[in-house]
């Protein structure tokens, strides 16, 4: 995957998260609850795309 397509990836993400916590019940936790979800997301995020690395798999190109 080239480097546009990744910062492209990773702003979507971000994206989306923002989208999806702004008017939620996520708003009404705190910071310290909210900081462990998103490392919790992060490290799922991250162990996947490892996981697709190391198994080879990529998009036709």
């Amino acid at each position: 995957m080239s480097n546009t397509a990744t910062i492209v990836g990773v702003i979507s993400v971000i994206g989306a998260l923002i989208l999806v916590t702004s008017n939620s019940r996520f708003r009404q936790l705190g910071f310290a609850k909210g900081l462990k979800l998103a490392l919790i997301w992060a490290a799922i995020i991250i162990g996947l795309v490892l996981l697709i690395q190391a198994l080879g798999l990529h998009s036709r190109q």
